[in-house]
């Protein structure tokens, strides 16, 4: 099995001159690198790079049979993240232009030292992870309540509409449970929006760490409003895993505070569970939930109440 140290030093090298590619070869390895693989024109770098999944490319700018790296490498990127490093022995501008609209992660002119080459490698993999972290850290950005830390809106709707359509190619029941902190425009009015945003940050986690099953997915509805999405979880189990979330948060002892009410923070939870078919969508079940939630409020809170399957 490859190990992570190998996987992140995987050298793919394109270049059309044998001794060159010779001599690359032997001074990567010689440096640590694996070398996985030497081609010597653009169709073969393609396919090397789908194949050997390589974490630097290291591709000369002309290659064997009128093949242009930069072509390949646009290629390359198009099916795969990974750092392209260029080599050349032409260092003219419009070659360097050329080369720098596939965003490559270094430029090494002919000749270079070995340390040139050691260097450019090293700062590749490093450009190359804190680029990929930055990109992983924008894409959960955009799916991610920045205040509560679960899914924001979007991303429970789309997760929603994923479940809805496994369930109706299954035939298995899926759950959601609504629920709603109590009282929680009282508490924000008298502690003020810093500690309301605090007391909504402690609820979600409680929620969160009560519905801990593979596939539960929690997300923030809206508000003080959280829905969490229960696959292949028929009204009984929900009913009984919607009690855990409001004994969980129960047990963070929240104190509303005189001005609200005294006693702790709790929630009203409206449960609905459904075997999905194509006959209809989601807004069915939503629908059930919400009118579960608000007939929790009205018969006092802090409690589950079920909307039926």
């Amino acid at each position: 099995m490859m190990t992570t140290e190998a996987a992140v030093r995987r050298v793919l090298i394109v270049e059309d001159e044998a001794i060159t590619a010779l001599d690359l070869s032997t001074e990567l390895i010689g440096l640590g690198y694996e070398v996985c693989g030497v081609v010597d024109t653009e169709d073969e770098a393609v396919d090397a790079a789908a194949r050997q999944v390589p974490t630097i490319v290291l591709l000369d700018v002309r290659l064997a049979a009128g093949g242009d790296g930069v072509e390949a490498a646009r290629r390359i990127r198009a099916q795969q993240d990974v750092a392209v490093v260029f080599l050349t022995a032409h260092s003219d501008e419009a070659t360097l232009a050329r080369a720098l609209e596939v965003s490559p992660f270094g430029y090494l002119i002919k000749p270079f030292r070995a340390r040139d080459l050691k260097v450019a490698l090293d700062l590749a993999i490093t450009n190359h992870a804190r680029d990929a972290a930055a990109s992983r850290e924008l894409r959960s950005m955009a799916v991610t309540d920045a205040l509560t830390g679960l899914c924001n809106r979007r991303q429970i709707d789309a997760v929603l509409g994923i479940e809805w359509a496994r369930g109706a190619r299954s035939r298995s029941p899926l759950a959601v449970l609504m629920i709603d902190i109590d009282h929680f425009k009282t508490y924000n009015d008298a502690h003020g929006h810093i500690a309301g945003d605090g007391c909504l940050a402690a609820v979600a986690a409680g929620v969160r760490g009560s519905l801990r099953r593979p596939g539960d997915v929690v997300g923030r509805w809206g508000g003080e409003e959280f829905l969490a999405i229960l696959p292949g979880t028929d009204l009984d189990v929900a009913e009984a895993l919607a009690r855990d979330v409001v004994t969980a948060v129960s047990r963070l002892a929240i104190p509303r505070g005189p001005q609200a009410g005294d006693g702790h923070v709790t929630v009203s939870i409206g449960v609905a569970a459904v075997t999905p078919t194509g006959d209809h969508g989601s807004k069915t079940l939503l629908e059930r939930a919400d009118r579960a939630l608000y007939a929790a409020k009205t018969a006092g809170r802090g409690r589950v109440v079920s909307g039926g399957e």
